[in-house]
């Protein structure tokens, strides 16, 4: 009988949670269905970012080349990894302090004005090779065809290489603190010394 009511007690938690989960999901789209809103909540995020410009910069063009850019990142999938970082799933010491004790408003707002930055690529564009093959044969599905993924998924294109390569290896190696990502398993068809070249590609897309 205990055994039951705790798995029922269970039970119901990750039913509150998925409800509130979702919950935030509706007020996002509330704000981006609203321009009023949404302009209200670019200028709220764009307060609100101080506390994230010192890595990813102010406008969300990352100032550290191992650090993700957040600007033009999909306002969705921005606000999914905040959750993730606020809840534990997803691992980082520094992310996971920042985020964890922000409104869900604060989140929605910080996701939506860092999706609406521009992206400022420094990085050379690659016009072909190993790299280009690579991700025309196991990244466009998900990424698209110009890297800028969408809804869930995230956008690419852009990004530090360094960044790329550093997550890119974690993934092959079975380091990254994201183990039920498809990332996983897809990258394992990719040959670890063709990851740089693939890096510089994702990084040069426009």
């Amino acid at each position: 009988m205990l055994k039951q009511l705790g798995f029922l007690l269970l039970l119901g938690a990750g039913f509150a949670q998925a409800v509130e989960t979702d919950g935030i999901y509706a007020k996002l789209e509330m704000v981006q269905s609203s321009q009023v809103d949404y302009q209200i909540a670019i200028e709220e995020g764009k307060t609100r970012s101080l506390m994230c410009g010192y890595c990813h910069g102010k406008d969300g063009n990352s100032l550290k080349p191992d650090v993700p850019n957040l600007a033009g990142q999909n306002t969705k999938y921005l606000l999914k990894q905040i959750d993730l970082f606020a809840n534990g799933v997803r691992k980082n010491y520094v992310m996971e302090r920042l985020v964890k004790g922000i409104s869900d408003e604060d989140r929605i707002n910080l996701a939506v004005y860092f999706g609406a930055q521009p992206v400022v690529n420094a990085q050379p564009q690659v016009e072909g090779g190993k790299g280009k093959t690579i991700y025309q044969s196991y990244c466009f599905a998900c990424h698209g065809e110009n890297g800028l993924g969408g809804d869930e998924l995230p956008r690419v294109a852009g990004q530090p290489k360094e960044y790329l390569l550093k997550t890119l290896t974690a993934f092959k190696q079975g380091q990254s603190s994201r183990k039920n990502s498809p990332m996983v398993g897809i990258i394992q068809k990719v040959d670890a010394a063709d990851i740089p070249a693939l890096a510089a590609y994702i990084a040069g897309m426009r």
